[in-house]
Protein backbone atom coordinates (compact mmCIF):
# COMPACT_ATOMS: atom_id res chain seq x y z
CA UNK A 1 0.00 0.00 0.00
CA UNK A 2 1.88 3.41 -0.83
CA UNK A 3 0.05 5.11 1.02
CA UNK A 4 1.42 3.10 4.37
CA UNK A 5 4.54 5.72 5.47
CA UNK A 6 5.99 2.37 7.89
CA UNK A 7 6.41 0.72 4.88
CA UNK A 8 8.66 2.82 3.34
CA UNK A 9 10.22 3.52 6.53
CA UNK A 10 11.23 -0.51 6.87
CA UNK A 11 12.00 -0.83 3.48
CA UNK A 12 14.54 2.21 4.19
CA UNK A 13 15.79 0.85 7.44
CA UNK A 14 16.44 -2.46 5.46
CA UNK A 15 18.87 -0.75 2.77
CA UNK A 16 20.20 1.01 5.57
CA UNK A 17 21.51 -2.00 7.08
CA UNK A 18 22.35 -3.48 4.22
CA UNK A 19 24.61 -0.36 3.58
CA UNK A 20 23.14 1.49 1.19
CA UNK A 21 22.40 4.35 1.80
CA UNK A 22 21.31 5.84 -0.85
CA UNK A 23 18.20 3.66 -1.95
CA UNK A 24 17.16 4.08 1.72
CA UNK A 25 17.02 7.98 0.94
CA UNK A 26 15.52 7.16 -2.43
CA UNK A 27 12.77 5.19 -0.66
CA UNK A 28 11.70 7.83 1.71
CA UNK A 29 11.94 10.59 -0.48
CA UNK A 30 9.45 8.53 -2.76
CA UNK A 31 7.15 7.93 -0.21
CA UNK A 32 7.29 11.96 1.18
CA UNK A 33 6.06 12.33 -2.12
CA UNK A 34 2.64 10.59 -1.95
CA UNK A 35 2.92 11.33 2.31
CA UNK A 36 4.18 14.94 2.49
CA UNK A 37 2.76 15.38 6.34
CA UNK A 38 3.74 11.87 7.45
CA UNK A 39 6.30 12.80 10.45
CA UNK A 40 8.05 9.06 10.48
CA UNK A 41 9.04 9.56 7.12
CA UNK A 42 10.46 13.09 7.59
CA UNK A 43 12.14 11.63 10.73
CA UNK A 44 13.69 8.87 9.08
CA UNK A 45 14.64 11.01 6.19
CA UNK A 46 16.37 13.07 8.60
CA UNK A 47 18.38 9.63 10.04
CA UNK A 48 18.92 8.75 6.68
CA UNK A 49 20.43 11.97 6.19
CA UNK A 50 22.57 12.49 9.05
CA UNK A 51 24.28 8.94 7.85
CA UNK A 52 25.17 10.37 4.88
CA UNK A 53 26.43 13.32 6.17
CA UNK A 54 24.04 15.65 4.86
CA UNK A 55 23.48 17.42 8.17
CA UNK A 56 22.12 20.67 6.57
CA UNK A 57 19.62 18.53 4.42
CA UNK A 58 19.22 16.46 7.82
CA UNK A 59 17.98 19.24 10.44
CA UNK A 60 14.59 20.54 8.16
CA UNK A 61 14.18 16.75 8.32
CA UNK A 62 14.48 16.43 11.69
CA UNK A 63 12.61 19.86 12.37
CA UNK A 64 9.49 19.12 10.59
CA UNK A 65 9.26 15.72 12.35
CA UNK A 66 8.88 17.21 15.63
CA UNK A 67 6.61 20.06 14.24
CA UNK A 68 4.13 17.02 12.73
CA UNK A 69 4.10 14.89 16.14
CA UNK A 70 4.86 16.83 18.80
CA UNK A 71 3.10 13.94 20.96
CA UNK A 72 6.65 12.09 20.27
CA UNK A 73 9.07 13.52 22.61
CA UNK A 74 11.57 10.95 20.70
CA UNK A 75 11.25 13.38 17.31
CA UNK A 76 12.02 16.44 19.88
CA UNK A 77 15.17 15.07 21.62
CA UNK A 78 16.81 13.82 18.08
CA UNK A 79 15.92 17.09 16.49
CA UNK A 80 17.47 19.32 19.28
CA UNK A 81 20.68 16.67 19.67
CA UNK A 82 21.48 17.16 16.41
CA UNK A 83 20.84 20.92 16.88
CA UNK A 84 23.24 21.04 19.30
CA UNK A 85 25.52 18.84 17.53
CA UNK A 86 25.59 21.13 15.01
CA UNK A 87 26.57 24.41 17.28
CA UNK A 88 23.08 25.79 17.42
CA UNK A 89 22.93 25.23 21.43
CA UNK A 90 20.06 28.04 21.62
CA UNK A 91 17.67 26.53 19.04
CA UNK A 92 18.29 22.98 21.35
CA UNK A 93 17.69 24.44 23.85
CA UNK A 94 14.90 26.21 22.84
CA UNK A 95 13.26 23.51 21.25
CA UNK A 96 14.26 21.58 24.77
CA UNK A 97 11.88 23.96 26.49
CA UNK A 98 9.27 23.79 24.83
CA UNK A 99 9.27 19.51 24.22
CA UNK A 100 9.60 20.13 28.53
CA UNK A 101 6.45 21.66 28.72
CA UNK A 102 4.45 19.59 26.71
CA UNK A 103 6.01 16.78 28.85
CA UNK A 104 7.07 18.26 32.66
CA UNK A 105 8.30 14.55 33.28
CA UNK A 106 10.52 13.73 30.65
CA UNK A 107 13.30 12.00 32.31
CA UNK A 108 15.35 12.34 28.97
CA UNK A 109 14.70 15.74 27.58
CA UNK A 110 15.25 17.07 31.58
CA UNK A 111 19.12 15.35 31.14
CA UNK A 112 19.75 16.69 28.18
CA UNK A 113 18.25 20.21 29.18
CA UNK A 114 20.68 20.17 32.14
CA UNK A 115 23.57 19.26 29.91
CA UNK A 116 22.81 21.72 27.81
CA UNK A 117 22.40 24.54 29.84
CA UNK A 118 25.62 24.03 31.67
CA UNK A 119 27.10 23.87 27.75
CA UNK A 120 25.83 27.16 26.96
CA UNK A 121 26.88 28.51 30.53
CA UNK A 122 23.68 28.59 32.11
CA UNK A 123 24.49 27.01 35.49
CA UNK A 124 21.28 28.12 37.80
CA UNK A 125 19.31 26.85 35.25
CA UNK A 126 21.04 23.96 35.16
CA UNK A 127 21.00 23.41 38.73
CA UNK A 128 17.62 24.01 39.20
CA UNK A 129 16.48 21.61 36.84
CA UNK A 130 19.02 18.71 37.97
CA UNK A 131 17.17 19.60 41.18
CA UNK A 132 13.92 18.99 40.09
CA UNK A 133 15.29 15.38 37.95
CA UNK A 134 16.16 14.39 41.65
Amino acid sequence: DQRFGAAYVNLADLYAQQNDEQQALAILEQGLLILPEDPDLHHALGLSLVRARRYDEALPELAKAAELAPQNIRYAYVYAVALQSTGNIKQAISTLEQALQQHPYDRQIMEALVSFYRDAGEMDKAGRLAERLK
